[in-house]
């Protein structure tokens, strides 16, 4: 289905159609933004630690950026997190919405930008959040934000994100049959994924996609596709950190330590699916040691993202995914601390869509389900080849997701943004 043809189809969605044509039939006035400093953002939600290590990269730069939370320090996601400059949480409803709300109008004179995460989570409060399709609730606060002259961005958070699971499917060759989400429609479907990708394309003025191919809504002259907020502090992961002792990995002499990780695995797997290719990784370790070769997995879940760092650094090689086609926060993790990764990568793109640089260049080693193990046994075979990949991946991770990177990149973007330029230039 063409792109127009998405975006006629899914406008139907009565509020959201009111704003497109009430957008572009009312003569709004000009309203001055306030903001003391030309260069200006609140990262709003937690993308991962993402926005924390964005935003103090941009000060850095003279910046006034704040990476904002909504959620409970101490709740379920907090162990993924690695902190914010402003949590707005509070366990009284009334006193968080008055904290809210006074940011809010802070907000709307001091930044030129709001860039948000969170499929649904359009808005500062977290009671106007879509639950769910058709993602239909009118985000008062962001068209007033618009009115006052504000730039919307908009960070992709997966596969579902503006696209739909069918698309998905066909350009991954088939990764949705291994999810758990595939036959449950309240987290996964066409219409769905399409509904908020048609919401986030009509409000916002950036979409970064972070390295994902140019399927349905995360393509087009909003989408900046190349990496840009996934941001990582080069010295936190650090390939000669200091290894604490209660994080030593104890191993035998010349034993190979190999690491997978995936955060909530019970949630994301069952006894048929598993996204990740836990399965086959787990099989491909049992079949070596049948054969003679010392080696361990490092199976990781449900550890604070802080400490993962430490085991992998301890690793030989890191297996992030097999199935998906592109890399995420382990594989980045990884080669930021000189690992040898191995991760499915799928290069391929829709006709007229050019290959990104990023995934042009990426030194990860590429194997899926049904090559895993001949890969697996080669690299762990070749300590010099495992060293070259572990040094080109972290001069790989420097240029394209270190936070300095990443916020030189993420201001190139914003001054267009400001001159009414697409994001990217093509």
């Amino acid at each position: 289905m063409r792109r127009s043809q998405l975006i006629a189809l899914y406008s139907r969605v009565s509020e959201l159609e009111w704003w497109a044509s009430h957008e572009k039939s009312v003569e709004k006035p000009y309203v001055a933004n306030h903001a003391s400093n030309p260069h200006s953002v609140v990262f709003l939600n937690n993308s991962y630690y993402n926005f924390y290590y964005l935003a103090a990269a941009l000060r850095k730069r003279g910046w006034d950026a704040l990476s904002v939370s909504l959620e409970d320090p101490n709740g379920s996601n907090a162990q993924f997190y690695h902190g914010n400059d402003l949590c707005l949480y509070d366990a009284s409803e009334s006193k968080m919405r008055k904290g809210m709300e006074a940011f809010f109008e802070e907000s709307i004179n001091r930044f030129r930008m709001v860039h948000f995460y969170g499929r649904g989570h359009m808005s500062f409060f977290q009671s106007e959040y879509d639950s769910g399709e058709p993602f239909s609730r009118l985000p008062l606060d962001f068209m007033r934000l618009k009115q006052n002259g504000l730039k919307i961005g908009y960070s992709v958070c997966g596969c579902l994100d503006g696209v739909a699971q069918s698309t998905f499917r066909r350009w991954s060759g088939g990764c949705c049959d291994r999810c758990v989400w595939q036959n449950n429609p309240l987290v996964c479907n066409d219409k769905m994924n399409l509904s908020w990708g048609h919401k986030v394309e009509m409000f916002c003025d950036l979409i970064a996609c972070e390295g994902f191919p140019a399927l349905d809504f995360q393509s087009g002259p909003k989408a900046y596709r190349e990496p840009l907020t996934t941001a990582l502090d080069p010295e936190f992961w650090r390939p000669d950190l200091e290894i604490p002792l209660d994080k030593r990995i104890l191993s035998s002499e010349n034993e190979f330590v190999v690491c997978h990780a995936v955060g909530n695995f019970d949630l994301r797997s069952n006894a048929d699916r598993n996204v990740k290719g836990t399965r086959a990784v787990l099989e491909a370790i049992e079949r070596l040691k049948a054969e003679g070769m010392n080696v361990r997995l490092e199976f990781v879940t449900d550890v604070r993202s802080t400490d993962v760092r430490f085991i992998q650094l301890q690793s030989d090689i890191v297996i992030d995914q097999l199935n998906h086609g592109r890399y995420g926060a382990n594989a980045r993790e990884a080669m930021m601390l000189g690992r040898p990764t191995i991760c499915h990568i799928n290069k391929s793109e829709l006709p007229g869509e050019k290959i990104l640089k990023s995934i042009e260049t990426c030194p990860l080693v590429s194997a899926d389900e049904t090559t895993l193990y001949n890969v697996l046994r080669d690299l762990l075979l070749d300590a010099r080849r495992r060293r070259d990949i572990g040094d080109a991946s972290r001069r790989f991770a420097l240029k394209w997701h270190s936070a300095d990177a990443c916020a030189a990149q993420f201001e190139q973007v914003f001054d267009r943004l400001m001159m009414n330029l697409p994001p990217a230039s093509i």
